[in-house]
């Protein structure tokens, strides 16, 4: 049986991180000692998954950050920009604990990721969804959302391409 997932914005008060173990120490680490000052500091904005019978205990989380990226490194179909960089939204973590890992958590966040991103394009001047991720298992997984390598290993998305996939 699947679990039902709430997502909501984070809140030191509300939310227990003390137990969270995706499997990767450094995101375990980010969210249970690091985020608060992230978020003070409006450095990042952090989006969690809690189960609808457990709402404080996370069950995944994902940040969110202003970003740009250098005209010159993206592909010639995305570098119109006559500016030397593009606006963009990083997504600068996303984890998923491991006893919630299975079931379909993951792509869950990245959705919200995603709208999360296209309501901030109809905001403002943003272009594209980057990130930077943690090894091959990992691009394999943003690639089935259409991200694409462009630099470095890091993958990059169009807005105007979330757009249209959401809009079907």
């Amino acid at each position: 049986m699947t679990a039902s997932f709430v997502i909501e914005s984070f809140s030191r008060a509300q939310h227990d991180r003390s137990a969270f173990d995706c499997g990767v120490p450094v995101l375990n680490h980010y969210i249970q000692r690091q985020v608060s000052s992230d978020i003070r500091r409006n450095l990042a904005r952090c989006t969690v998954a809690v189960r609808a019978e457990r709402p404080t205990q996370l069950a995944g989380y994902y940040t969110l950050s202003a970003h740009s990226v250098e005209a010159d490194l993206l592909p010639e179909s995305l570098s119109q920009s006559p500016y030397p960089s593009v606006p963009a939204v990083l997504i600068g973590r996303l984890a998923v604990c491991q006893s919630c890992q299975g079931q379909a958590l993951g792509v869950q966040l990245v959705v919200s990721a995603l709208r999360k991103s296209l309501r901030l394009h109809e905001e403002l001047g943003i272009q594209l969804v980057v990130v930077d991720p943690l090894g091959e298992e990992v691009v394999a997984f943003y690639e089935r959302f259409g991200f694409q390598e462009f630099s470095g290993g890091r993958l990059l998305l169009s807005l105007k391409t979330v757009k249209r996939a959401l809009a079907e």
